[in-house]
């Protein structure tokens, strides 16, 4: 019985804290100085490992997309492969993956630290609202930051889709373009953007809960890291099956 009862609380427990952060959100802005440093911390300090994968996601989608279609469709249209794959799905969903394990982890394990440190027991002596101070400016952060990240995956991965397609199927820069232009359509960047929101929200979000349900000592903060990511990640991909079926 206890199996069935368990997942019912910790959907509860979410839900709850959820509401929680929703309440609070006018709050959010009379302390942009939270704010800003949290965006600054999940935004720049994770653009370098953005622009990195970014890189290789372009250029490994325009590696398959030549070897599936080279006897189908010229190479003139890789372009237009590589933006409707990376704009609608591999930018927003792989990137989001990538920063569930350095964000979401981050968050898990601050938060479990501080639990463990009894310093979330002195915030409440101090009459300091944890959810106001701590949950709210890293959600709200990584709602702001990670549509910001995925826009600058996108444009990466484009030239890394350009330059393999440059060098390696040596394709002019103006067939590349216009491959990319062919088929572009802005509500495909929508969608991407929509994804990119839902997903900063996950990661954040299941980053401060377990990192709050953490158990005792270093083993209890890990377990909350580990349950952290694999929980994000799972929910990225449920998400993205929902918005895609939803959108088109």
């Amino acid at each position: 019985m206890r199996v069935l009862i368990a997942p019912l609380e910790e959907l509860g427990e979410i839900s709850a804290l959820f509401w929680g952060l929703v309440r609070r959100f006018p709050l959010a802005f009379k302390n942009p100085d939270l704010l800003i440093q949290q965006m600054m911390r999940m935004g720049v300090s994770s653009l370098p490992l953005v622009l990195v994968i970014s890189v290789f996601i372009g250029a490994v989608t325009a590696i398959q997309a030549h070897y599936q279609f080279r006897s189908l469709v010229p190479d003139i249209y890789l372009g237009t492969a590589v933006c409707k794959f990376v704009i609608v799905e591999s930018g927003p969903v792989l990137t989001a993956l990538v920063l569930a394990g350095r964000v979401g982890s981050a968050i898990a394990a601050e938060v479990g630290s501080m639990k463990e440190k009894e310093e979330l027991d002195a915030m409440a002596v101090l009459d300091l609202d944890p959810l106001r101070y701590l949950a709210l400016p890293r959600v709200l952060g990584g709602l702001l930051a990670f549509p910001l990240l995925v826009v600058v995956s996108d444009c990466v991965a484009m030239l890394g889709g350009w330059a393999i397609s440059r060098w390696n199927f040596h394709l002019t820069s103006a067939g590349y373009i216009h491959g990319t232009r062919f088929l572009f359509d802005p509500y495909d960047l929508w969608v991407g953007l929509i994804k990119s929101f839902c997903f900063g929200l996950v990661i954040c979000f299941m980053g401060y809960y377990h990192g709050m349900r953490a158990g005792a000592g270093a083993r209890g903060v890990g377990q909350a890291t580990m349950r952290s990511v694999v929980s994000s990640c799972v929910l990225i991909l449920v998400l993205d099956f929902f918005i895609v079926y939803t959108a088109y």
